[in-house]
């Protein structure tokens, strides 16, 4: 096996010769060794790479010390009230077994909930529901389909709301019990170089994922507790890709917008459907920020239906009028589609490259799919720059003043501090002063930021 011209694997059985790059090897130790020396010996030849590819600020100056940054946080891990989470969990159990009760009902019978063969039964046959998609095994009973004939029978929406409350209990009242350290803390594993964007992400448990859109999701954050004396901190960027937008674009609407401190949503509003800014309506706003935030993603017409709950034809005539009032993100938009067709790869500021080689694919589905990750990877890559660069500035702050504050969660573009009181005043000038000074964009960075004795009362 050959990995940037370097030979990784003999047939020799010795540790110098055979690297296990699966991680089967039955002898640690050895596996250990192993992978030691392919660091070794891809070290230089990747180092090479970096360097030809401009890459060297990038590796040295900002992904290199966010590993000592990353494994300290993981060290420290989040406390938890392991109360909190079985108090959380054992109400999840009750409303699980309550709603099944309800279900089973309304049904007329009893049959298994999970059973997607027996919930087809049970809609389509017994109760005569209309069904709106075919799969390979037959009608779909997935989320879309079923808010889809949520008004035929008040079963489906409790089958919606078992299936949340179901998720909430098996994932995080029960997993972020499992999850818990004896010293009542988890410690997740956040991930540096696997999102292909930049982004960090987390795992053992995903702490990403922690719920805030719903009501229920959001009462698990009442169970992250910083340890005793101290209260969190948390701060985090004030729509940093829409900054993004604005700064790659240079679309002057944007910028002014934002420079004059404008709601943005309203601002965008009341430029795409012609308005005054006082005038905006709640679901005029709702639309400007589903368009805002789905240009971040690559989204279309068809996206921003579906997301909406309209027309295809109507998303279409509001994308439309957003660029006629933006023109300069739509230029940059296509502008970024064609330099990435050109170069195989897209490429932030800091020199972060994301190969794109799909863009060349015959296949027309594939390279609409790729166009729009070229539109994303831009935006999503900076922002990911942005917050690494503060994440580091802020951990060497805090130890060049010998803190006793720390670093103990990051979550999207939000970090969350243990404070100690007698240091409160200053770990909030340090923590806004490096997240606002990580990048100098054309439009400012701002940052919404909070202390509280729970993560769920930390909320700006």
């Amino acid at each position: 096996l050959k990995y940037q011209r370097v030979e990784l694997a003999r047939s020799e059985t010795s540790a110098a010769g055979q690297l296990d790059l699966d991680g089967s090897a039955d002898d640690h130790y050895l596996d250990a060794a192993r992978d030691a020396l392919a660091v070794e010996r891809l070290a230089s030849p990747m180092l090479d790479l970096i360097e030809e590819r401009s890459m060297s600020w990038l590796y040295e100056e900002l992904e290199r010390p966010l590993v000592s940054v990353l494994a300290r946080m993981e060290e420290n891990g989040v406390g938890v009230d392991v109360s909190e989470l079985r108090r959380m969990r054992d109400y999840l159990v009750s409303e699980v077994n309550r709603l099944e009760s309800e279900i089973h009902l309304l049904a007329g019978r009893e049959f298994n909930v999970n059973s997607t063969k027996q919930l087809r039964e049970v809609l389509f046959d017994d109760l005569g529901l209309t069904p709106q998609k075919k799969t390979k095994t037959g009608y779909s009973t997935d989320a879309a389909s079923l808010e889809k004939i949520r008004d035929q029978h008040e079963v489906v929406a409790l089958l919606l709301d078992y299936r949340e409350v179901e998720k909430l209990r098996s994932t995080y009242g029960q997993g972020l019990l499992e999850a818990t350290d004896p010293d009542e803390r988890i410690r997740a594993t956040f991930n540096q170089t696997v999102a292909r964007t930049g982004r960090l992400s987390s795992e053992e448990p995903n702490l990403h994922n922690i719920p805030v859109r719903t009501a229920l999701g959001r009462e698990f954050r009442k169970a992250f507790i910083p340890q005793q004396g101290y209260e969190f901190l948390v701060a985090d960027y004030n729509q940093i890709e829409l900054r993004v937008i604005a700064h790659l674009a240079e679309d002057p609407g944007l910028i002014s917008a934002f420079e004059a401190g404008q709601d943005i949503h309203n601002a965008t509003a009341a430029s795409i459907f012609g308005v005054s800014v006082d005038g905006v309506s709640a679901e005029q706003r709702s639309q400007a920020k589903m368009v805002s935030y789905g240009l971040a993603y690559g989204m279309e017409s068809y996206g921003l239906a579906q997301r909406l709950g309209i027309a295809t034809k109507d998303a279409s005539e509001i994308l439309e009028s957003y660029f006629a009032a933006f023109p300069a993100v739509k230029s940059y938009m296509d502008r970024i589609v064609e330099e990435t067709k050109d170069k195989g790869y897209t490429e932030t500021v800091f020199g972060r490259r994301r190969p794109i080689p799909e863009l060349s694919s015959s296949n027309f589905r594939v390279r609409q799919a790729a166009e729009r990750q070229a539109m994303n990877a831009p935006i999503q890559g900076l922002a990911a720059d942005v917050f690494k660069i503060a994440l580091v500035a802020i951990d060497a702050a805090l130890e060049q003043m010998q803190s006793r504050s720390r670093l103990v969660l990051q979550v999207h573009d939000e970090v969350i501090l243990e404070v100690h009181p007698d240091e409160a005043e200053t770990v909030h000038e340090l923590t806004v002063t490096n997240m606002r000074g990580a990048a100098e964009l054309r439009v400012p960075l701002e940052v919404n930021i909070a202390t509280g004795p729970t993560w769920a009362d930390a909320k700006a």
